[in-house]
């Protein structure tokens, strides 16, 4: 089940949103590693670079700077079990390949469900598909705008990154911030990236099920970031801290508009679900994303999938197209009581609102290759605010 090395180095040293005291939701508890991970059987990997001197004056130099990365989410055994999944779009100005299969047959057939910048697309698309080269195929790969990669620089992504996430699997705790397809990411006009968080849910027999989300968050205007109910992102853009900001270059390459960008959002878990109950979960991350300030850009690609971790209480047998008429097989599947899906509607809620904040706390300020550079979130400013709002304890 994976297990990438792990080091200190790795993880960003800057805290989580629930260190400072943030509590998105007061009914249900995060998993122990508020990760999707927590989730049995998820494993993630990633792997990102960062290439070019953005401090070169020559364009031919500017034109090689590469800030881009992949992430990669699955299981094990997706390729004997069945996964029941579905998708769901907030804003569909954005891509997810093989969101018709999923819908069309309600489950989930790629061994790896993969997340990159817009231009890497097709790189991570034939990376998945290389890694098994003798599989018939259709690759689940979201995007994002990558708007700090050159759309020139040669092969940002290939087969040999998709390799390295692959190689960085984990069931443990993930890397959130400028890390895999989040690396070159933004969001509210602040350097945005990967983030992730997760919820226990509570089940008539006593034990509990868990909802795991992962994000790719590059959404959002910079006046719309909310936290805790508090317009935040007002309140910065007020005190210009989200100003476009060129420390090296004047900036007379066009910038696109901050607002202008998406979200990927994977949600995980084991609670057994049918495929239109995935579809349902799955749009709850759309509450999430509104919480938080996003969903209101027409150029968003607001998309999202969930996929269920149960097995089959008896395992589906292969059909074996050995005659004119394949004779219906059937196998055994537990599912939620529909009446009962409101506390994991609320558990993806509070999941995908908690992994955008994630993302924007652990991600560190970065240049891309017109010169700009965008901040990172002032977390003691931040603090101060929510402070004030009464929102976290002022002792934190």
């Amino acid at each position: 089940m994976g297990g990438g090395k792990e080091t200190p180095s790795m993880f960003s040293n800057r805290p989580r949103a629930r260190d400072v005291g943030i509590q998105i939701g007061d009914l249900l508890s995060p998993g122990p590693l508020n990760a999707i991970t927590d989730v049995p059987r998820i494993k993630v990997g990633m792997a990102e670079k960062f290439l070019g001197d953005v401090s070169s004056p020559d364009e031919e130099e500017r034109k090689k700077i590469v800030r881009a990365g992949v992430t990669l989410i699955g299981t094990d055994d997706v390729g004997q079990l069945p996964l029941f999944a579905g998708v769901a779009t907030l804003q569909g100005t954005g891509e997810l390949t093989g969101c018709h299969l999923i819908r069309e047959w309600g489950q989930l057939y790629s061994s790896y469900i993969a997340i990159t910048g817009t231009s890497q697309l097709g790189a991570a698309y034939a990376g998945l598909t290389e890694l098994e080269p003798f599989k018939l195929q259709l690759p689940v790969v979201g995007e994002t705008y990558d708007r700090m990669t050159h759309p020139l620089a040669p092969d940002p992504i290939g087969l040999a990154d998709v390799r390295e996430a692959l190689a960085n699997m984990t069931t443990g705790k993930l890397r959130e911030g400028n890390v895999g397809g989040g690396a070159a990411m933004v969001s509210f006009g602040l350097k945005g990236g990967t983030g992730t968080s997760s919820r226990l849910v509570p089940r008539a027999d006593g034990k509990q099920y868990v909802v795991g989300a992962i994000v790719q968050a590059n959404h959002g205007s910079p006046y719309d970031l909310t936290i805790s109910g508090v317009h935040v992102g007002k309140i910065l853009a007020d005190e210009g801290y989200t100003a476009p900001w060129f420390p090296t270059h004047d900036g007379k390459v066009q910038q696109p508009k901050d607002g202008d960008g998406s979200i990927i959002v994977v949600i995980a878990t084991d609670a057994p679900l049918l495929p239109h109950q995935c579809s349902a979960v799955a749009r709850r991350a759309g509450v999430g994303i509104s919480r938080g300030g996003g969903g209101v850009s027409v150029f968003s690609g607001d998309i999202f999938l969930c996929f269920s971790t149960a097995t089959p209480l008896t395992p589906p047998q292969p059909p074996r197209y050995e005659q004119r008429i394949e004779p219906v097989s059937t196998y055994n599947v537990e599912a939620v009581h529909s009446e009962t899906l409101d506390v994991l509607f609320r558990a993806a809620a509070d999941a995908t609102e908690e992994a955008a904040l994630n993302a924007l706390f652990a991600a560190e300020e970065m240049e891309g290759y017109t010169g700009r550079k965008w901040r990172s979130l002032p977390v003691e400013r931040v603090k101060e605010i929510l402070k004030e709002a009464g929102r976290i304890p002022k002792k934190l």
